[in-house]
């Protein structure tokens, strides 16, 4: 048995996907918090004589990177192979600040579908970027809803207000549609560049991407809307098994 751990050690929240290959092929077996990473390899037999490791880095966190170096485990890091304008064959319309979270999953997208893709990766920030046959295009970060409406816990008389959600097209006539519907301005941003790229197909990921899939479920809709839940560790392991493993 191969194994593969995938780390996504983002603004919050790090976690693991635990990949084997068997028969050939690898499998998604789980997907972990750090605290549970562990126990997990322990029962699922992996250990650094089986498993290699591969990072995409936002938050550094230094610390557990060095402890599963130290217990053995190959690791790879995806920052020690980001240049600037070209990843792995995919050109890369952005400066290198491009985070590596994003940077992975656009080039899942751009080495899987040559359609015009609109990838939302909805986590504590909410990045929404454009990937076509020219590569990654360039994008947005935003708050993501929890965020947003925390910020109004500032203002007295805003920070009691709770949030109802909201199409955005009316004006609003109170407090609470006031801060909610402000939130449908990034919907309709969204929805902007979905006319101006020609978008073909939305790809939804990230813990809230739930709340984003409702802003963009129609059946009149002409685009594909796709959801992957652990989108990045599958990226991840893309990038790992076509790029790294048969070095």
């Amino acid at each position: 048995m191969q194994g593969l751990v995938t780390l996504d050690f983002g603004n919050s929240n790090p976690h693991a996907g635990v990949f084997q290959k068997l028969n050939g092929a690898w499998k998604l077996i789980q997907v972990v918090t750090l605290e549970e990473l562990n126990s997990t390899l322990k029962t699922l037999d992996m250990s650094p004589h089986n498993t290699s490791m591969v990072l995409s880095e936002v938050r550094s966190r230094e610390e557990i990177i060095n402890k599963f170096m130290e217990e053995g485990y190959l690791l790879t890091r995806v920052k020690d192979y980001w240049r600037g304008s070209k990843f792995a064959g995919m050109p890369v319309n952005y400066s290198n600040t491009l985070g590596e979270d994003r940077l992975i999953e656009a080039f899942y997208a751009f080495k899987t579908d040559k359609r015009p893709t609109l990838l939302i990766d909805a986590g504590t920030f909410v990045t929404i970027d454009v990937i076509n046959e020219n590569g990654f295009q360039g994008g947005y970060i935003l708050p993501g809803e929890n965020l947003y409406f925390k910020t109004f816990s500032h203002g007295e008389q805003l920070k009691n207000v709770s949030w109802k959600r909201t199409s955005g097209i009316e004006l609003p006539k109170d407090t609470t549609l006031a801060i909610s519907s402000g939130y449908s301005a990034f919907i309709f941003l969204a929805h902007e560049i979905l006319k101006k790229y020609q978008i073909d197909k939305i790809l939804l990921t990230g813990g809230g991407m739930d709340s984003w899939k409702s802003y963009f479920h129609s059946p009149k809709s002409q685009h594909i809307l796709e959801e992957r839940p652990h989108f990045i560790h599958e990226a991840l392991k893309y990038w790992w098994t076509t790029q790294i493993e048969q070095l």
